[in-house]
């Protein structure tokens, strides 16, 4: 079944994982997918998804420095030959024209044989890019390339700090977005009330909600914080001073705040009887926290898939 199937099935489990391409310096793209192959084999996930991270200079100094990395796109046809699992491509549109962006849709979707696309925007609403809106492409792919032989199942990002995010979600639905993965998780109150409000408004406007993939990412130094706050992560500051907290490792306390994030959403949902669609998002943001990353991912798969099994208002 592929992924898009299963996005479309609510009460079908969802798990991704999320890692960038490797740096040119670390070697080939085949050797590091080998790589990757045999370490996901410690468990099952239905995708691939490939972030695409661009610097941006609203966001300040960037925290970490930024390395050469391989084509995602290429990456990602690589995956789903060695893995045998679909990639999904991350895709910023805003900084190039609107012809180059569908250009590069047209080559990745029949020349790589990428599928699936997050379509991203600009840090701010406020900067003047030279390229096309997040729904302006969402629309015209799913209005114009697919319905002349074109095949690409579009999502887009979830930001819950954001005020009127359920707002947005519906916008970028109506324009061709099929699910959302959030940003990365460290805190249940943002997340529980955008789930909450997106259900409100898909009730007043009688359509149903996309999928959320829920992202979480473990942390094993205050480099890792810096880099995921220079991202727009939103970490409290009660949760910062718990991961520096002793006794045990950042990386074991970071594991404990994604499972109690996890498990405040799906009893929120339960609770509720929400009917929005979750997914599993795991991410090693360092790929120093690839192990310790692949081990929430088993841990949290394990929570998130019992979830589903037990869950009542997706049948």
């Amino acid at each position: 079944m592929r992924i898009r199937d299963k996005i479309k099935k609510p009460q079908r489990p969802v798990v991704a994982y999320e890692i960038l391409p490797p740096r040119e310096k670390d070697g080939t793209l085949n050797s590091y997918a080998e790589i990757i192959s045999s370490l996901l084999s410690q468990t099952h996930i239905d995708a691939i998804n490939i972030p695409e991270v661009l610097d941006e200079e609203g966001r300040g100094e960037r925290p970490v420095a930024n390395q050469k990395r391989g084509e995602p796109r290429e990456f990602g046809r690589l995956l789903q030959d060695i893995v045998g699992v679909e990639a999904i491509i991350n895709r910023v549109v805003v900084h190039e024209s609107y012809d180059v962006q569908m250009k590069w849709m047209e080559e990745t979707n029949k020349e790589y044989e990428i599928e699936n696309m997050i379509i991203v925007g600009g840090e701010s609403s406020n900067v003047d890019y030279p390229g096309p809106s997040v729904n302006e492409v969402l629309k015209s792919v799913s209005r114009e390339f697919n319905n002349n032989g074109g095949d690409i199942f579009c999502g887009g990002i979830a930001i819950p700090s954001r005020n009127t995010e359920s707002k947005n979600l519906i916008k970028k639905s109506e324009n061709g977005s099929e699910f959302f993965t959030t940003q990365v998780l460290y805190d249940s109150g943002n997340i529980v009330k955008m789930i909450e409000n997106y259900q409100n408004r898909c009730d007043e406007l009688n359509t149903f909600p996309r999928r959320l993939l829920l992202s979480f990412a473990p942390v094993s130094s205050q480099k890792n914080i810096d880099f995921l706050k220079w991202l727009g992560v939103d970490i409290p500051t009660e949760t910062e001073r718990y991961l520096h907290a002793r006794p045990g490792s950042m990386t074991e306390r970071s594991l404990d705040v994604a499972i109690e994030v996890l498990n405040d959403t799906l009893d929120s949902i339960s609770e509720k009887n929400l009917k929005v669609p979750i997914g599993l998002n795991v991410e090693h943001i360092m790929s120093y926290n690839f192990q310790s990353s692949v081990e929430m991912l088993q841990e949290l798969a394990r929570i998130y898939r019992e979830f589903c099994i037990k869950s009542q208002q997706y049948s």
